[in-house]
């Protein structure tokens, strides 16, 4: 939900136009934007207020080097009886099965075992999308089979969906020069603002669909910590727990917040995604840009996203947009 990697083409050939060396992505996500920033030579600083989110940065942006060996790889897929209980007992036969879940609280505690931090972020991380290759959608919004078919993701065992992901995230790790910091703040509270550029992609307030990420993904981040401080409601269907508190939920707050963080950043370059779905529109945000950068330029294209609004909303179904890349300097 959210993700920029179809973008990335339209985002950097704007971007590249420009000289900056250090870069914070405000709102990092998946970290694709984050990635991309620090393959082009960046120093980079990601943040999210999700905590897999903030896993996956500590992963690929923040980690130069280090990578999950063979040997650890190895003691990460031991099934052991001494393994906490808390996902068999919580989710069994919701979103996966009880062997599969037999398996996450054995990998979860294999992980705490292992010295080095960003082999445990690596593994965490591929733990995580482990998990999402085997929901229809990556989601967590429904329980069961809905949506189930033959795809080859549903049907890889959990080990092998985890030794894919780790395969992938070992080979994703290189070091450009440059040190980076991953951060898992709400970015309203983030105090750091001495960045050449600063790359917003906030939660878009729309009318056609909520953006409350941790519904959808509540299952990994609950494992990013082994649901450590969170209280999941048994009384649901899916098991979440309560949503964390966002500024960005309500029209009238999001647009105070934006107008905030232009203040804030108005002596770095500042570059925003949104789309023509969101609010504030895209006058809005020219002239809450122009009030801090002395010149905003706005760049388009035609979009089309992968998850589609609530079903119940009949007729207000708009996954084709323009996406906008505004740019302050």
């Amino acid at each position: 939900m959210g993700s920029k990697q179809t973008l990335l083409p339209f985002i950097f050939n704007n971007l590249d136009k420009l000289k900056y060396e250090t870069v914070l992505d405000a709102f990092s996500g998946s970290g694709c934007v984050a990635y991309e920033f620090k393959r082009k030579g960046k120093a980079v600083t990601a943040n999210d207020f999700l905590h897999f989110s903030y896993i996956i940065s500590k992963a690929v942006i923040e980690n130069n080097k280090t990578r999950i060996n063979n040997e650890t790889f190895s003691k990460l897929l031991r099934l052991r009886n001494d393994a906490p209980r808390f996902i068999r007992d919580t989710y069994s036969e919701l979103f996966f099965t009880y062997e599969e879940c037999y398996f996450l609280d054995c990998l979860w505690m294999n992980i705490q075992e292992i010295k080095d931090q960003y082999m445990r972020y690596l593994a965490i991380a591929a733990a995580c999308r482990a998990c999402q290759k085997k929901r229809p959608r990556g989601i967590f919004t429904f329980t069961g089979r809905k949506s189930w078919d033959d795809r080859q993701d549903l049907r890889l065992s959990f080990q092998d969906q985890f030794a894919r992901a780790a395969q992938l995230f070992n080979d994703a790790v290189f070091d450009n020069g440059k040190r980076h910091k991953a951060c898992c703040h709400d970015i309203i509270d983030f105090g750091d603002n001495d960045f050449d550029l600063v790359y917003l992609d906030p939660p878009y307030w729309s009318p056609f669909s909520d953006n409350d990420y941790v519904r959808r993904y509540h299952f990994i981040e609950g494992y990013s910590s082994y649901w450590e401080n969170l209280l999941v409601d048994m009384n649901t269907r899916t098991r979440k727990f309560k949503s964390y508190k966002s500024v960005f939920s309500e029209r009238k707050s999001a647009t105070k917040a934006l107008a905030e963080l232009f203040d804030r950043y108005s002596n770095s370059i500042i570059a925003v995604s949104y789309s023509s779905n969101g609010y504030p529109t895209k006058d809005d945000l020219v002239e809450m840009l122009q009030s801090v950068k002395e010149e905003v330029k706005v760049y388009e294209t035609d979009y089309r996203y992968s998850f589609g609004n609530h079903g119940h909303k009949v007729g207000k179904i708009k996954d084709r947009v323009r996406e906008y890349l505004f740019v302050g300097v």
